[in-house]
């Protein structure tokens, strides 16, 4: 695979994955001594599963505060959680339908079930991925504060639950969480020579008669700078060091109690030879993530670092669920360091063009921090991978967001247009806009005439 520049829903799958329960922290590896894991039914296939929700159409409920979230103590990050006994909860979603504003479902014995997805949102994500039909296309939306799932598209060869994806640059979330625990500040620059994207080995070291350019840890993400996040890897942390911030954030390690498979982080030896080490950290070893996770990521770190258990089911008959847990996996100091560094990232580095249009902010006075991610497989199917994952407002999060959108060598649509419009959706509503290339060749078309 080679690193480029900065950067349907089918639930059968889903139900297959999480059939029995509502999503939860609780990991599987930490089960207590010959407590067997929970049986799941076994998958069949797509075809008794509608693509979407029947929408065939009840009261909007009254809305109630969330009860409270039990905590769990920030020193035991990664801990299981103790929670209730699950209801059901992506189980319910292949029988949804829409009633009054929102999707409900029976349970099994009989009780109505409100479920946490936003029928907006869910309807302009399910469009706008069917309009411009990439290879593959993902879109998970989760409240950062209570955890409920707001949105679960999919189309092609999209899967939300299962970590097929190169991570790419979305990696160096846990690189530059990693960097600023040992000490280094956003502010901290190195400089380099060679280009921003390119890695070579000698371009790890120190030349000051070529390193004429310099970018902070701050710009070097929202920038997507490799070889700046390469040289900082390389000289304040270990292979040890990268390995521990990624179990952190949950990565190479069961994250629920159902066997959802886990994202995997393969970070190599510095040795005698870092180039392998200074890749991984750059967002581009072997490093696979799933859509959900990468939501969750997000929701962390726009949450001040605790990630609340994501849950499906909003209300039984009425009565709200509340999130069973949280865990922390950042400390909120770096949690703020990340969070007004992935602000750069929309504000002034790859995603600036894909969340304007006509010299305006699509959001208007809404803030957006996120990080954009891309990364091209040569093999012998040639997929293009983009990903987006964020939160808004940045200092105050209502929504997190994770897109990633595979294409062919003639690419259709992108993520971060992808997550512009959800966010959009979901805070400012209005209709679909127009994907940046969409606008660049209505221009050519216009200059022609």
């Amino acid at each position: 695979m080679k690193e480029r520049r900065g950067c349907h829903i089918r639930p059968a799958w889903l139900v297959a994955a999480c059939a029995a329960a509502g999503l939860c922290f609780a990991a599987r590896a930490q089960q207590r001594p010959g407590q067997p894991p929970p049986a799941l039914p076994v998958p069949q296939d797509d075809s008794d599963v509608p693509l979407e929700p029947d929408e065939s159409a009840a009261v909007e409920p009254d809305l109630e505060p969330p009860a409270e979230v039990k905590q769990v103590p920030a020193a035991a990050t990664n801990a299981v959680v103790q929670h209730i006994e699950h209801l059901q909860g992506l189980s319910l979603w292949r029988s949804a339908r829409l009633k009054d504003d929102a999707y409900v479902a029976r349970t099994e014995d009989g009780k109505e079930a409100r479920l946490s997805i936003d029928p907006h949102l869910q309807s302009q994500m399910q469009k706008l991925l069917k309009m411009y039909k990439p290879v593959g296309a993902a879109v998970v939306a989760i409240d950062p504060k209570s955890g409920k799932l707001l949105a679960l598209a999919q189309y092609g060869e999209g899967q939300a639950t299962k970590p097929l994806y190169p991570a790419a640059s979305v990696f160096k979330i846990i690189t530059g969480a990693a960097l600023i625990e040992s000490g280094i500040s956003p502010d901290d620059e190195i400089c380099y020579h060679g280009g921003r994207h390119r890695l070579k080995e000698k371009l790890l070291q120190d030349a000051p008669r070529l390193d004429r350019r310099c970018l902070s840890l701050s710009m070097a993400l929202a920038k997507s700078a490799n070889v700046v996040f390469a040289k900082m890897a390389v000289k304040h942390l270990d292979a040890d060091a990268l390995r521990k911030e990624a179990e952190k954030f949950l990565f190479n390690r069961p994250i629920w109690d159902q066997p959802v498979e886990q994202s995997t982080a393969q970070i190599p030896d510095k040795g005698d030879k870092a180039l392998d080490f200074a890749k991984s950290a750059s967002g581009f070893g072997q490093v696979h993530l799933s859509p959900l996770h990468a939501a969750l990521i997000a929701a962390a770190v726009g949450n001040g670092g605790v990630a609340v258990e994501p849950s499906l089911v909003d209300a039984i008959d009425g009565e709200p669920v509340a999130p069973n847990g949280e865990t922390r996996l950042l400390n909120q100091e770096t949690a703020a360091a990340l969070r007004d560094m992935m602000k750069l990232t929309v504000s002034a580095g790859t995603a600036t063009s894909s969340f304007r249009e006509r010299h305006r902010n699509v959001l208007g006075d809404i803030e957006v921090a996120g990080k954009t991610g891309s990364l091209s497989d040569h093999g012998a199917h040639f997929k293009d991978y983009s990903w987006f994952v964020g939160f808004a407002p940045a200092d105050d999060p209502k929504i997190a967001v994770a897109v990633v959108v595979v294409n062919g060598l003639k690419w259709r649509v992108h993520a971060p247009y992808v997550a512009r419009e959800a966010l959009k959706a979901y805070l400012v509503g209005g209709p679909l806009g127009n994907p940046p290339f969409a606008r660049i060749k209505h221009w050519r078309r216009r200059k022609r005439h």
